[in-house]
């Protein structure tokens, strides 16, 4: 099949992609889902292998029985196809949580890190990579520099490396911007981190659907991603980390964390790789994330990658010829530099959540608005000095979240077609030109506006 109708065969099929919705005025239209950055559909393969684990579901680690085992297999077999998945390097161990937010924080917390110590990350983060360094660690935090396409100074690293020689206990960035797209190289940055005597720890939330990951080959100590940014959403997170961070006391001891409590209150921790994963564990998330896991690497990278980069060069080129629109990075940027499909735009005279809503509404075209967790890199494109950023904030805390700037940003999946991006240029050179055809009231504590009669 063509690229405009449908993606390559060969690439997993998504559960009922592209259904239609009714739109306020009645008509019946296809999504075009173009937010995959924040959350993705599950896989057609993923919905299956819940439904035949549900139909045998049982106690995991928690009893014995047909069904009991059942379910430990199920969840042994989908743990080792993660860890392929990620290129695991054998000394690395897998802990689940709810989120990324929530492995980046337990990690955090595990590292037991010291004022003295030194934790680098940059400016370009997901406020997930960011504020768990500030508020679950007494490390002190250096920032990397990065270029107004939200491309890391890989020069200006080595130099806050070098400046914290000995002191530096992680380098903690993103694989891929959920904003820009771009991706660093993380083999040049481990290889860094480690001459200077730090982990490299990867957020990889938006590089872990669109690129293949080897964390051995590429020298990543840690990484943490959630299955729901990878089709398989139902309520995983991952994180992956080197087994000897896990010799010491858990920081959220449970059931399961020991093999024995004495009466004194003496206790027995289970083995290191054990003793942190405690309470029962999200046996269907973790199936899930196996099967959508199976389904790439069965595809191959090759085939799923080059999709991805061919859709991404038809929506730079489409944005960047819309009068009005205005895209936040180059285009060019996403021609020559391997990025992924997450695009930020402007839409000229018209504010960005409203932008949002208007596709969502006249046109079934699902996008993101807002910061988008990048803050600073968003308000240095939008030139909000000081003044105008303690206005911003002071709206925002009277409760007016609209008050805020923002961008628009369109994110691809594996899914997508021309046809999605055609749909979102239409709708959007009609904003640009004639201004959204429905009313629409603003709803301050939701961030967006909303159909009016």
């Amino acid at each position: 099949m063509s690229l405009a109708t449908a993606p390559p065969a060969a690439l997993p099929r998504v559960f009922d992609a592209g259904g239609p919705v009714a739109l306020p005025d009645g008509r019946l239209v296809p999504v075009a889902a173009l937010n995959n950055a924040a959350t993705t559909p599950p896989l057609a393969v993923v919905v299956d292998a819940v439904v035949g684990m549900l139909g045998e579901y049982g106690a995991l680690h928690r009893g014995s029985g047909p069904r009991a085992r059942a379910t430990v297999e199920a969840v042994e077999g989908a743990v080792a196809a993660i860890e392929r998945f990620l290129g695991q390097p054998a000394d690395n161990a897998l802990l689940f949580t709810t989120n990324t937010s929530a492995a980046i924080n337990h990690l955090a917390r595990l590292l037991a890190l010291g004022p003295d110590d030194v934790v680098v990350t940059s400016e370009i983060e997901h406020t997930s990579n960011n504020l768990p360094w500030r508020h679950q660690s007494a490390a002190r935090v250096a920032e990397v520099r990065a270029d107004d396409a939200g491309a890391l100074d890989v020069a200006h690293l080595a130099e806050v490396l070098d400046a914290h020689r000995g002191r530096v206990r992680l380098v903690a960035v993103t694989g891929a911007s959920n904003l820009t797209g771009h991706r660093p190289d993380l083999a040049t940055l481990a290889d860094l981190a480690h001459d200077a005597g730090a982990l490299l720890f990867a957020d990889a939330a938006q590089l872990a659907p669109h690129r293949q990951i080897d964390m051995a080959a590429s020298g990543v100590d840690a990484l943490a991603f959630s299955a729901h940014k990878v089709y398989a959403p139902f309520g995983l997170g991952v994180l992956s980390l080197p087994r000897a961070v896990l010799d010491r006391t858990p920081v959220d001891p449970g059931g399961g964390s020991i093999d024995m409590l004495a009466a004194d209150g003496a206790v027995l921790w289970a083995p290191p790789a054990e003793r942190h994963q405690t309470g029962t564990w999200n046996a269907t998330g973790i199936v899930a994330l196996g099967a959508a896991a199976d389904a790439l690497l069965d595809a191959g990278w090759g085939l799923v990658e080059a999709h991805e980069r061919a859709l991404t060069a038809v929506l730079v080129d489409r944005l960047s010829a819309v009068e009005g629109v205005t895209p936040a990075v180059d285009p060019d940027r996403y021609r020559t530099e391997d990025r992924i499909g997450a695009v930020p735009f402007r839409v000229a005279g018209l504010h960005h959540a409203l932008v949002a809503s208007a596709l969502e509404a006249e046109h079934g075209v699902e996008v993101r608005a807002g910061t988008i967790c990048n803050h600073r890199l968003v308000r240095r494109w939008v030139g909000a000095d000081d003044a105008e950023q303690a206005r911003v904030e002071a709206a925002i805390a009277g409760g007016d979240r609209l008050a805020s700037y923002g961008v628009v940003r369109a994110s691809l999946g594996l899914q997508n077609t021309v046809d999605d991006v055609e749909r979102l240029v239409a709708g959007l050179a009609a904003l640009a030109s004639e201004g959204p055809r429905l009313r629409y009231r603003p709803s301050p504590a939701q961030e967006c506006w909303v159909p009016s009669a």
